[in-house]
Formats: C-alpha cells, structure tokens, sequence
C-alpha cells in the first residue's frame, strides 16, 4: 500500500513538472508547393516540395522521416544568395543537393549525400535555394530551372 502511494504522488510530480515542458512543444509543418523542372529545355517533371524557409525549417530540413517518393523534397530559400553548408545528420536515406541561383537556374550539384553522415556538404557558389531530392533518382544537370510559380522562378 505504501509502496503504491509513493508511485502515485512520483506520478503526480512528473506529471505536474515535466508534462507542460512538452505539451507545449510545436510540430514543425511546412507548406507543401507544386513546382516543375525543364531538363534540358524539353522535358519538364513535376515535384511536390516542402518549403524551408525559416532557419528553423532550415534547420530540421527531412530529418527524422522514413522514406521519400520520387517527385517529392525540399525546397529550401533564403532571401540572398550566399555559400550553403548542409549534413545528413538524422536523415534516413540518401540525397541529391541541387544549388540554384536566384532565378532558379541549378548552378551547383551535389551527389548522393550519404544518409546520417555529419559531413558537411559546402556550396562552392553561392545560392539562394537548395532542392533536395531523394538520390540518383533524376537527371537534373547544371543549366536546368526550377519554375514555382509564387516564388516568380
């Protein structure tokens, strides 16, 4: 009997200390955009993007989900063009990184970013958004463009 009434007031106490520190706690959602690529200027391929467009967005990126479609990923923008350094850290399978200048024109590509690696991916120019798309899975070259309609690319 005693032995239960300590649990019960240990359960009181966490629930009363620890639960508000995470029920306040907000699930990152990010807004999902319809956007086509012209490989090499005949060929167009629709994509269902995530936008990062927050450094908190930016920050979590695809981390922590289980598997990604073909025409789905992530868009990520920033409002100037500067070298981007990305990692695969807690992201559970391969990626291809494209750099895109402020047009949306790929600049810069970088293959197959190893899942979970901590390395870190530089940018050799600087861009202004980041396309990530599951790896090996498009022929996207340097010279093609990303069109999203409310981001006038």
């Amino acid at each position: 009997m005693k032995l239960n009434f300590i649990k019960l007031i240990l359960g009181y106490f966490l629930i009363i200390f620890f639960l508000p520190k995470y029920s306040n706690a907000k699930a990152i959602v990010f807004e999902e955009i319809v956007c086509e690529i012209k490989i090499n200027e005949k060929n167009k391929t629709m994509f269902f993007l995530d936008v990062a467009d927050t450094s908190e967005k930016r920050n979590y990126g695809l981390m922590n989900r289980e598997s990604i479609t073909p025409n789905s990923g992530m868009l990520f923008i920033w409002k100037n063009s500067q070298k981007r350094t990305f990692w695969m850290k807690n992201t559970n399978f391969d990626l291809d990184l494209f750099f895109l200048d402020k047009e949306g024109q790929v600049i810069e590509i970088h293959k197959k970013a190893k899942a979970f690696s901590e390395d870190i991916i530089y940018s050799k120019i600087k861009a202004m958004f980041v396309l990530e798309l599951g790896a090996n899975q498009h022929q996207i070259k340097k010279g093609d463009k990303l069109n999203c309609g409310y981001l006038n690319l």
